[in-house]
């Protein structure tokens, strides 16, 4: 029931991601009291303080980011699970925290408005962009696609029933047991997950799967599987429905990658952070910030920085953008395998080798004969990523194609993980290689 707590007293602040970093910021407090005595014998060891002094000044800031950031998915479900929304680890949280003060004011219609209103076309293409990376997702890439088309046009009688039944499938094959979403006895949970906590997957394909076998013209505010597609709640052709539909297929990306990495069980416990620990995590974060501080967005002009079509060389070395145009003449060239390897890693961890890779691109891309491009806009959005907008022109089926898609290319370590452009430790990578 909407407002209580869930039976069995957990909560999603509890799972490990989310209470290590509560953890932390606690003993990043407990080092901050003892600071004043430890800084001398920091120093004697050779220890830089000044950029620590830095640190140590804006704990308390963080911690009150890090109490909203941990109640938050518990608040968003508490109030939005039984209309069919939940938390998930990509969704927008200005977007959410905005949704929970209005619902707690009083105002959850509005609320819903507003949750819907996010889901337009650009952020609903770039989430299925995020679950490229699932290849469970491409054969149903097509038909994903023609559903919002549906949806951009208003069409959402016809949008609405193929994004619930790409879903079912979805989970379906991801699980390798023939249970869709709205199965019976389907475990939708994993253990370090926001979306698939017991308070979110299981929850939502309860509320979506519920029985309706009374027919009615009424409008519905939830996407019934059930009463839709088995043709008995006809008033479901409005955007509240749809945006909740496209909403779940989203939510199932966090629970389909802790299956593909087989993390849906816990790991064998690690051991408590030492004072050592903290004094290397406070240096990280000093010099860390001190970095994001610097960090600028360039302001690339097409034409006038750099061209808006050529071979590789004509790029800076190693810039997001010579990356970007090296991948798409591997593409020209038809060599997959080099295609694969200017991916970024957060894709390639999801196949069993680079080969496998290759072959999935050759399938998609051999069709299509990419015969020029033009770049139309380069944006750094974060110290570790830029987007790229490209107008393609190639021939699939004997036929000449124009599409203008947004590219999105993070600057990675060799173990994947996000640093600022620059690190000699990162490369760029090509991030949803597909859609065109």
């Amino acid at each position: 029931m909407q407002g209580q707590e869930p039976s069995n007293l957990s909560r999603i602040q509890d799972i490990p991601r989310i209470k290590s970093l509560v953890d932390q910021v606690r003993l990043l407090k407990f080092f901050k009291q003892a600071f004043p005595l430890l800084k001398p014998v920091l120093k004697l060891l050779g220890v830089s303080t000044e950029q620590m002094e830095v640190a140590v000044a804006e704990v308390d800031i963080l911690e009150k980011k890090i109490a909203l950031l941990a109640t938050l998915p518990d608040r968003f479900n508490r109030l939005f699970a039984s209309r069919g929304w939940i938390a998930y680890d990509l969704f927008n949280v200005d977007r959410a925290q905005a949704a929970i003060e209005k619902a707690e004011a009083g105002d959850s219609d509005g609320a819903e408005a507003d949750l819907v209103e996010y889901y337009n076309e650009e952020h609903i293409r770039w989430h299925l962009r995020t679950m490229q990376a699932i290849p469970a997702i491409h054969p149903r890439l097509s038909l994903l696609e023609k559903a919002l088309d549906d949806y951009v046009q208003g069409r959402y009688h016809a949008s609405v029933p193929v994004v619930l039944m790409q879903l079912d499938g979805f989970v379906s094959d991801v699980g390798k047991k023939h249970s869709g979403f709205f199965r019976e006895g389907v475990n939708l949970e994993a253990w370090d997950s926001i979306a698939a906590h017991s308070t979110g997957l299981k929850v939502l394909a309860k509320v979506l799967g519920k029985e309706r076998l009374k027919t009615t013209t009424e409008p519905v505010t939830l996407p019934y599987r059930h009463g839709i597609l088995h043709g008995h709640d006809l008033g479901y052709d409005n955007k509240l429905v749809a945006a909740k539909a496209w909403a779940a297929l989203f939510a199932v990306r966090e629970w389909a990658y802790a299956v593909e990495q087989k993390e849906e069980e816990a790991p064998a416990k690690q051991p408590a952070p030492t004072w050592r620990d903290v004094i290397r995590t406070l240096q990280e974060n000093a010099n860390l910030q001190t970095q994001l501080k610097a960090w600028r967005p360039r302001s690339v002009q097409i034409g006038v920085d750099i061209p808006a079509s050529g071979d590789p060389g004509a790029y800076e070395h190693d810039s997001p953008e010579q990356k970007f145009v090296e991948y798409l003449s591997f593409w020209r060239k038809r060599n997959y395998g080099k295609m694969a390897q200017c991916l970024a890693l957060s894709t390639l961890k999801f196949h069993t080798s680079i080969n496998a890779l290759a072959g999935e691109l050759r399938e998609y891309y051999e069709p299509r004969v990419l015969k020029s491009f033009t770049l139309l806009e380069v944006h750094d959005f974060a110290p570790a990523g830029t987007t790229i907008l490209v107008e393609l022109l190639y021939e699939e089926d004997g036929e000449d194609r124009e599409h203008t898609i947004e590219y999105r290319l993070l600057f990675e370590s060799e173990t994947g993980k996000a640093v600022i452009r620059g690190a000699p430790e990162g490369r760029w990578g090509v991030f949803s290689p597909y859609y065109v």
